[in-house]
């Protein structure tokens, strides 16, 4: 079995788009993390980073100073969410230019991508054609399925 054979459909987010948009596509496809297409490259953000870009710096580094948050300040993190885009997210994480690729051909093996996935962290790999096409995404959940029989 291919990585083409296992993909499954996943929205692509722009670099434009807002992070709020980011965050109901996760939602509505129900994955483990996004697919963001810079223009060069397609870049998976795990589900748990796509939040940290509207988080202070201070929550990020003392999760302990989030119980000092009220509905208030909640309320603004939704606001602040709206005025984000998915190119603040994506320069928030500083992707290093050397990170392990978050994209497979899709006439990679299943080992290539249980590699892929290890070797960058994340929780689903993009799968691309042979002439850069979007193709889907390959998740951990679906991989691991796959290999168990």
């Amino acid at each position: 079995m291919r990585a083409r054979d296992l993909a499954q459909s996943a929205p692509v987010m722009a670099t434009d788009r807002p992070v709020a948009d980011a965050l109901r596509a996760l939602i509505t496809a129900g994955l483990p993390g996004i697919v963001a297409y810079d223009g060069h490259r397609y870049i998976v953000v795990p589900a748990s980073q796509v939040l940290r870009v509207a988080l202070p710096s201070y929550v990020r580094d003392d999760p302990s100073l989030a119980r000092v948050w009220d509905e208030a300040s909640a309320d603004a993190l939704s606001a602040r969410l709206a005025e984000l885009t998915v190119h603040d997210l994506l320069t928030a994480l500083d992707i290093p230019d050397d990170r392990p690729d978050t994209a497979v051909p899709g006439d990679a093996t299943l080992v290539e991508v249980a590699a892929t996935l290890t070797a960058a962290h994340v929780p689903l790999v993009a799968v691309v054609g042979e002439t850069g096409e979007f193709l889907g995404v390959v998740t951990v959940n679906a991989l691991a399925e796959r290999l168990l029989g």
